[in-house]
Order: C-alpha cells, then sequence, then structure tokens
C-alpha cells in the first residue's frame, strides 16, 4: 500500500534525525562550550516551541491527513540540517526553535494520518510504524558516532539526515485528504483521553531522556569512546525496534499489564547503567530499558484509538499526542537541570524514578485485552 509505505519512511526518517542527533551531541556540546545545565535549557527551546505548533497542527490535521506529512517532512528537513551551525548556546537555542516548530507539526502530522489509515482502512499499523521510527534511531545514532569516528563534523551528518528527511516528503507526495469524521469525545472520554496523554508523557519522559543523553553519559561518565557512545542511543533503538515488531504480531494481553511491563524493564534497565562504570555493561541496562519502553506509544496510542471509537481516532490521538510529546521534549532539558545540578549519573536516577512512576500510574488504565475494539 502506498500510503503506508511513505508513511513509513516518514516515521522512519523522523527517527534518523533524531538518532543523529543524539550522536552528535556530545560534540554540539563542546563546540558551543554548552555545560549539561546550558545544554538542557537550549533543549527546552524544542519544547516550548513544539508543543503549541502540536495544537495548531492538530486543529487541521483531521482534515488534511496524509495530505499534511510532506510539507511537514519538508520543514523538518530545512529545520534538521541547521542546529550544527551554531557557534554559542543562545544561537543553538534559536535554531532548535526551528526544529521544534516542525517537530511539532510532523508529529501530528504522522501519526493523525497513521490513525486516520488503521480507521477507514481497517489495517493495523502504529506498532510497525513506530518500529520504522526506532529503526531510523538506532541507524541515526550507529551510523552518526560511526561518521564522528571517521572525522564527519556534526554539520556533515545533519545534512546527511535533512537530505534523507527531503527524500521521504517527496514519498509522501499527494497523500490522501481526510474522511468525514464523527462527533468528537464527549468529556467523559476526553477524560480517559487526557489519562492515556499523561501516561505516555510520563514514559515519553523516560524514554527521551535516554535516547539523548545516553551518549554523554557513555562518553562523559564512562570514558567511551564517541563510536562506542553512539552505540547508546542506537541499541536503545534498536531494542525498541525489536520489541515493536513483535508487538505487531500480537495482541494479546491488555494495556495496563504492558505498561506496567514497560515501567519494570525500564527502571531495572537504567539501575544497571547507573550502577556500573564498564559502558559494556551500561549499554546492556540502555538495551533493557529499551526492551521494555517499546510497548509504551503504540500500545497507549492504539488505546487512545479505541477510546475515542470509529470515526473519531484522529481527534481522539490529538489530545494524547500532545500530552505525551510534552513528555518526550521535556525529557532531555530536565535531565540536563538534574545533570547540572549533580551529575549526568543524577539524571540517570531521576529517569529510573519516573520509571517507578510509570509502572504505578499503569494501574489507571483498564483492563482490557488489546484486540478489544
Amino acid at each position: 500500500m502506498r500510503q503506508a509505505r511513505g508513511l513509513a519512511a516518514a516515521f522512519g526518517v523522523f527517527g534518523l534525525w533524531w538518532g543523529a542527533w543524539a550522536a552528535c551531541l556530545p560534540a554540539v556540546r563542546r563546540a558551543t562550550g554548552a555545560t549539561p545545565a546550558t545544554l538542557g535549557l537550549a533543549l527546552l527551546a524544542v519544547s516550548l516551541v513544539a508543543l503549541p505548533t502540536m495544537i495548531l497542527v492538530g486543529r487541521v490535521a483531521d482534515r488534511l491527513a496524509g495530505r499534511l506529512v510532506a510539507p511537514s517532512l519538508a520543514a523538518f528537513a530545512l529545520a534538521g540540517a541547521l542546529p550544527a551551525l551554531a557557534g554559542g548556546v543562545p544561537t543553538l537555542a534559536l535554531l532548535l526553535a526551528l526544529v521544534g516548530a516542525s517537530t511539532g507539526a510532523l508529529d501530528v502530522a504522522v501519526n493523525a494520518a497513521a490513525a486516520d489509515l488503521e480507521s477507514h482502512r481497517g489495517v493495523r499499523v502504529m506498532d510497525g510504524l513506530h518500529a520504522f521510527f526506532s529503526v531510523g534511531v538506532l541507524c541515526g545514532g550507529v551510523a552518526g558516532g560511526l561518521a564522528r569516528r571517521a572525522g564527519a563534523s556534526p554539520r556533515e551528518i545533519l545534512l546527511g539526515a535533512a537530505v534523507a528527511a527531503a527524500v521521504a516528503a517527496i514519498a509522501n507526495r499527494g497523500g490522501e485528504r481526510g474522511h468525514q469524521q464523527a462527533a468528537p469525545p464527549g468529556p467523559s472520554l476526553v477524560r480517559q483521553l487526557v489519562g492515556v496523554g499523561v501516561i505516555l508523557g510520563i514514559a515519553f519522559v523516560v524514554e527521551s531522556g535516554l535516547e539523548q543523553w545516553s551518549s554523554v553519559y557513555l562518553e562523559d561518565s564512562l570514558g567511551s569512546s564517541p563510536a562506542i557512545s553512539g552505540l547508546g542511543p542506537g541499541l536503545f533503538a534498536a531494542a525498541m525496534a525489536t520489541g515493536r515488531m513483535l508487538a505487531q504480531r500480537t495482541s494479546r494481553g491488555t494495556a495496563a499489564a504492558r505498561i506496567v511491563f514497560a515501567g519494570v524493564a525500564a527502571a531495572a534497565g537504567i539501575a544497571i547503567a547507573v550502577a556500573t562504570h564498564e559502558p559494556s555493561i551500561a549499554l546492556l541496562g540502555l538495551v533493557t530499558a529499551g526492551a521494555g519502553l517499546a510497548l509504551s506509544a503504540p500500545t497507549l496510542f492504539g488505546e487512545a484509538g479505541r477510546i475515542a471509537g470509529p470515526g473519531r481516532r484522529g481527534a481522539g490521538i490529538s489530545p494524547v499526542a500532545v500530552l505525551s510529546y510534552a513528555g518526550f521534549l521535556i525529557g532531555p532539558p530536565l535531565f540536563g537541570a538534574v545533570a547540572g545540578a549533580t551529575s549526568v549519573r543524577g539524571g540517570f536516577i531521576l529517569l529510573g524514578g519516573t520509571a517507578v512512576l510509570l509502572t504505578v500510574a499503569a494501574g489507571r488504565l483498564r483492563h482490557r485485552p488489546e484486540s478489544e475494539a
């Protein structure tokens, strides 16, 4: 199916850029003279701009559906090439604000298009598409680390990822228009959707913190080489991709049980990474955490679609996307603030506590099988 292939490319290059960015982060920090705290503040610019953009784009996503993906990808490609040009923290924050705007638009566009595809074509694609995002992060993280070891600059690495996003934009030209929507979810359903969004936001605080700071932890705290530090976000993403591919093959279990598993595995993996001084063991911890967190986004976006019901799944996913990606974007600067006040290891301890909170919050979900519509 052409639309599904285009969306797979969109999710893939979205992850590719963030993986490359994570691998480049130590070099960008040194080039701009940023401390962990000031880097965290610069990353906060992504959050401050992305969230209002998501709200604005969400108002037209259901109507435009697949036609919103290509222009969002084109904007992301343009913005994604810029952060490596920064010579200082203020400039980096400004350029990351542009990344935030394009990220917010693309987040809503691809998830709304995926929800529309599931609803109106009767196919299940959310797990698989999110797996492509993780595969993209894996490729970007590993390739970025190896490219740095070979002497490539962050500017060259991010430009390559931006070119890939531009190619994906071309592949998504002429997407399908939106379908006629049912009445929006009522107040009781909105409350349920907000609850799902908050839980996913907690999961994304952990996921984004590990994804974007694992290379810094391995390189600066454990003394690993750039090639090894690039394996941090790469192997984390590989574990997530594997978990999501397996999730695509099964619909057994409840959303609550899957999120409990995600929280427990994430907390255990982070504990392993914090307790060791060996990069290889820390990588094992990151893989453990990634394998658990793999279930969070596809499970909870699917839960939001079931809560909203046929004909309004796009509208139902919108508030969940905004709340959850707030956690995704807040995670790295929150980590930076704690790391600046304590250490990078202290930031990992914060993420471990957040994973425990995720396990507790899973009890708020209804205990019903994922296959139940």
